[in-house]
């Protein structure tokens, strides 16, 4: 056995001694776990011993001296770690590369130990590619510590000409500087978070740095870093690497701050990526670099004549200006002068134009990196197609003609990966088929429409990505078949048709087929068939019949998404099988049924559950507890009945709950007050009753909450101390009082839907501080006074968008190391390790009532949609004219109120707007003639009003609308009414009503009159008096009552003589 890893585990109590027994191994990892105790000194046993990784615990006291006898160790990792100082660890006569790793962030992920356990022997570059600047967890979300309370102190001594002492981002390492800086040769010295740098001052001392480290710091040009050691300079000119990436400088001049002399400078690589630079050295002193190999800048502010001036540095290999804020055209000198250049990269910029015919001449360039710039041209007959060393070729994002062909680079034995995706591809013309001579390890692109025709001869692909590309026809088995190292597959957002026929492929860590027409079941046995996948992305495709249980067999699986199928039949109960890995899993929108998970399955690990859509039925089950990590759980548009479990709000991990359009009723339950990180809450659609628990008032993050549709009743200020509340929707129930002044506290409030409850009072002008507002629905109110004028402020601030549509998208955030340049991309075959990006607000939803009907709006869609409604109020005044600035509004809704006066004729300047109604209003005047230019206008209504005068001519839009919309205006005249505008229309008056006591027109014969009243009277009066005498019943009520209207009579006589 030559090494043992266990970490990135769940491993807890003090490591065993007996570890120490294990002679033999070369490697021993037991980070990311949860050991305490100190360090065992019997350790100093590992006598062969190179690589030792304790960081990521909760380790405490000293690091043992006993450990000066590992004379073969050669990485020693304790970051992230609670020890103390007081031990300083010497590893005496190191036979080669020997590296103390002390630091807080650079630690090698779990997947990168394969090669940081067993280091590679040779030069320092292969050493830096084993400390990677990014770090990777174990696949959960890293929980940071902050600073170490007290100092790690690790002193390295040995050969001078092969020592690395490497400190990055080691807290408080100032206390043991000096003794490093009296050593007599450092051949590397790194240190991090040292804000403060300084030399001793003894004139003795010698001070000779060849590679200095101050990487992922603090630092800043006001942090005090100065060099001085003696009088002859700082004793960094013999210094051959630095790298001062990370940090907070903008110095004019580094060279100059460091006291290093230019013209005796030996420095071959030079770090200083994001930093806050505007011009790092000025361009004409530029040729001091003349020996300058490696010169990475990307993330700071350069000259726009950089480029032009880099010429004169002739030794130049690796040149990388990743965003810099670069623009224009490149350069035809200066840049194509560095014939000895390898790797270029001028990434994340604002490049426009055709690439220089010069830049063909760099025949030594094997990585070129173009992405995310706006380049044009077909690179067919680009300078790209000369360049015959290239292996890396990354132009995605761009504004390239891609021919999907290649024909230009068949000639390109050495080219290997290609990153062309999100460019104008070019399909094959041409039914020959040239073989081309490389074989590629690595392609994406997008938007083909086609299989390009040379991946037949390709069998060494290790990343595939044609996503994007709608391309038809059977699932193309063949290219899993003729590839047997493919690592990861994305084929999303095509239309492939058929089902799978999938080979055994070991290597398979990622397979996205989401957004296909496949159809037909899953190979029962695909466990096996990829036994070591991560991810598992078939959403949004045609596949029926049983989820197979054989998901469980692979047991590395950590994401599922079947959703958006026809799947029917449980959930497998091996998924939750002791050990299983999984910590998202989506089944959204399939026919699945029955029991959840049961109470003995192991859902540990789960941290996304998303189960929306299905016909699971029943109450809750209480199993869901057992997931002390869920993160995410939807269980919304299912069959689930019975009270709403409290026992959720024991979830504590919980960050969005959603249960939405179920039969679930009672009271929402307090216990949910514990839930202090929810940030989604979705209980629309049941039957719930009762008023919100006042405890919500702890939700200090919540962000969306959806109670819609339900019975609820009182008041909602309980979320006024949601300070990052940017959708509330409590539509359709029975909340009463007034709209809270709060609201307009609320800056991030991006959607409000108060419609179909009791709310009365006047709409607070304080809501109008809600600049960020989108969608207003107080319609179906009891809502009076004037509308504010004030309220044409909302809606103009831009929004950036909150709600992202879920996609299931994983990204795979990687630096390349290719040579000593570091290229960023989004995709890597070796990725290994994938980090997944889920936005817990995707699925937020808001309905809106415009154009006659109510629309769902769902996830990016949200953000398009600008709204306002507040019709069916009590609402009275005048329009304010001020509205008519509400320029992004789609719709607007002023219908069943009371209001006053003309329509404002600023109303023209809704640019944006689809749907307009005014109607069933008491407004009066003629409809203004500019409203022709709303040429956006689908909906118009201002029927049922007191508008006078012609409709608006009949032309663009208005040339649309029927006579429903000026219906009701007994005044209005002209098309589509049937109503003549010829002949003017004067408003009727009605003659006064005759005088009927006039004798020569009376009709009624006053004689007979009194005759007919006099007998009818003494008919009432027999009638009573003989009901009374007959029923002595009422005959004591009669008496009763006379008795008691005289004595009244009485009473009042008395009180008014007094």
């Amino acid at each position: 056995m030559s090494g043992v890893d266990l970490s990135c585990n769940q491993l807890s109590g003090e490591i065993p001694k007996e570890l120490s027994n294990l002679t033999e191994i070369h490697a021993l990892n037991l980070s990311h776990n949860h050991f305490t105790g100190v360090i065992p000194s019997e350790f100093s046993n590992l006598q062969n011993i190179e690589s030792l990784n304790l960081s990521y615990n909760n380790l405490t006291g000293s690091i043992p001296t006993q450990l000066l006898k590992l004379t073969t160790l050669d990485v020693f990792t304790v970051a992230h770690t609670i020890l103390t100082e007081g031990a300083y660890l010497a590893i005496v006569k190191f036979q080669y590369h020997s590296a103390m790793v002390a630091h807080r962030s650079e630690v090698p992920g779990p997947n990168q130990w394969d090669n940081a356990m067993a280091p590679r022997r040779g030069d320092l570059k292969n050493l830096i590619r084993q400390f990677p600047m990014s770090h990777r967890d174990c696949g959960t979300e890293a929980q940071s510590r902050g600073p170490d309370p007290q100092l790690v102190r690790l002193l390295c001594f040995g050969r001078p000409s092969h020592l690395v002492i490497y400190f990055s981002m080691a807290f408080g390492l100032m206390g043991s500087l000096s003794q490093l800086f009296r050593q007599r040769a450092f051949w590397a010295f790194g240190f991090g978070n040292a804000h403060h740098v300084q030399g001793p001052g003894s004139g003795r001392d010698k001070l000779d740095i060849r590679s200095l480290n101050l990487s992922r710091n603090f630092i800043g040009s006001r942090s005090g870093i100065w060099f001085t050691h003696n009088k002859t300079g700082s004793g960094l000119d013999k210094m051959e690497i630095l790298d001062l990436s990370y940090n907070n400088l903008d110095l004019e001049n580094v060279f100059s701050t460091l006291q290093i002399n230019t013209s005796k400078m030996v420095l071959k690589k030079l770090d200083i990526r994001y930093n806050q630079f505007q011009s790092f050295l000025p361009n004409e002193e530029l040729g001091a670099l003349r020996n300058i190999e490696y010169l990475l800048l990307d993330g700071n502010i350069l000259d726009e004549n950089f480029l032009r001036s880099s010429g004169v540095m002739s030794s130049l290999k690796v040149l990388s200006v990743a965003q810099c804020g670069l623009n224009g055209t490149l350069p035809l000198q200066g840049l194509c002068d560095l014939k000895y250049l390898e790797e270029l990269s001028l990434s994340r910029n604002k490049f426009t134009g055709r690439l220089p015919a010069c830049l063909g001449n760099l025949t030594f360039l094997q990585v070129i990196d173009l992405t995310l710039n706006w380049f044009t041209g077909n690179i067919a007959s680009s300078p790209l197609s000369r360049l015959l060393s290239l292996e890396y070729l990354l132009i995605a994002n761009n504004n390239f003609e891609i021919p999907i062909s290649f024909e230009s680079f068949a000639n390109h034995s050495k080219l290997k990966f290609i990153f062309a995706d999100e460019n104008s591809v070019i399909g094959e013309t041409s039914s020959n088929r040239s073989i081309p001579k490389f074989q590629l390890e690595a392609l994406t692109l997008s938007n083909c429409s086609q299989i390009p025709s040379f991946l037949h001869y390709q069998h060494h692909l290790r990343l595939l990505g044609l996503s994007r590309c709608n391309i038809g026809g059977d699932f193309p088995n063949w290219l899993l078949e003729n590839n047997s190292r493919l690592g990861e597959v994305h084929l999303d957002g095509n239309a492939f048709t058929g089902s799978l026929q999938l080979p055994f492929r070991p290597k398979m860590r990622a397979f996205d087929i989401s957004n296909n027409k496949i159809q037909g079941e899953l190979p029962t046995n695909i466990g096996s068939i990829f036994p070591n996948l991560f991810v598992s992305i078939m959403f949004n495709n045609m596949l029926e019949g049983l989820l197979p249980s054989s998901f469980a067999d692979m047991k590395n699986l950590a994401c599922l998404d079947l959703s958006y199928n026809k799947l029917k039949g449980q959930i497998p109960i091996r998924l939750g099988r002791k050990g299983s890995k999984i910590y998202v899993l989506k089944l959204s929108n399939n026919l699945l049924e029955g029991e959840i998970f049961p109470v003995l399955a192991n859902i540990s690990n789960l941290q996304y559950l998303y189960l929306d859509g299905n016909n699971f039925s029943g109450p809750i089950p209480q199993a869901l507890v057992t997931a002390p990590f869920l993160s995410i759980l939807d269980l919304s548009d299912n069959n689930f009945s019975g009270n709403i479990p409290s026992c959720l709000g024991n979830i504590s991990s919980l960050r969005s709950l959603a249960l939405s359009r179920n039969h679930l009723m009672g009271h929402i339950p307090p216990d949910y007050c514990r839930l202090e990180q929810l940030e989604v809450l979705d209980l629309s659609e049941n039957n719930l009753v009762g008023v919100i628990p006042s405890c919500f008032s702890a939700f200090q993050y919540l962000k969306h909450v959806h109670l819609s549709k339900n019975n609820l009743q009182g008041e909602f200020n309980m979320f006024s101390n949601s300070s990052y509340l940017q959708l509330l929707d409590l539509g359709d129930n029975n909340f009463s009082g007034s709209i809270p002044k709060w609201l307009g506290s609320t800056s991030d409030i991006t959607i409000l839907l108060l419609r179909g409850n009791r709310l009365q009072g006047t709409i607070p002008p304080l809501l109008c501080h809600a600049r960020c507002l989108r969608m207003l629905d107080i319609s179906h109110n009891n809502l009076s006074g004037p509308i504010p004028h004030c309220l044409a402020n909302i809606t103009q601030q831009a929004w950036n968008t909150i709600i992202s549509e879920y996609l299931s998208s994983f990204g795979y955030e990687v630096e390349m190391f290719v040579g000593d340049a570091v290229i960023d991309e989004e995709f890597l075959a070796e990725s290994s390790s994938m980090n997944m990006f889920l936005d817990y607000n995707a699925w937020v939803r808001a309905e809106f009532t415009t154009k006659y009907n109510t629309y769902s709006y769902k996830g990016l869609m949200a953000d398009y949609m600008c709204g306002i409604d507040l019709s069916y109020n009590e609402l009275s005044g005048e329009i304010p004219k001020e509205l008519g600035n509400l320029t992004e509004i789609h719709a607007l809704n002023l219908s069943h109120n009371h209001l006053t006066g003309a329509i404002p004729s600023e109303f023209s300047n809704l640019q944006n707007i689809e749907s307009l109604d005014l109607s069933y209003n008491n407004l009066t005047g003629s409809i203004p003639t500019q409203l022709l230019k709303l040429t956006t206008l689908a909906v118009f209504t201002v029927s049922h009003n007191n508008l006078t005068g012609r409709t608006p001519q009949r032309s663009s839009q208005f040339a649309t609308f029927t006579e429903s919309s000026y219906e009701g205006n007994p005044f209005l005249c002209g098309l589509p009414l049937n109503i003549s505008c010829t002949e003017a229309k004067e408003i009727p008056i009605y003659p006064p009503a005759p005088n009927y006591c006039e004798d020569d027109a009376s009709f009624l014969d006053m004689e007979a009159f009194y005759i007919s009243f006099l007998v009818a009277y003494a008919n009432v009066v027999v009638a009573v008096v003989v009901v009374l005498w007959v029923n002595p019943y009422w005959r004591n009520v009669w008496f009763y009552f006379v008795e008691s209207f005289m004595y009244s009579c009485y009473c009042l006589f008395v009180s008014k003589c007094r």
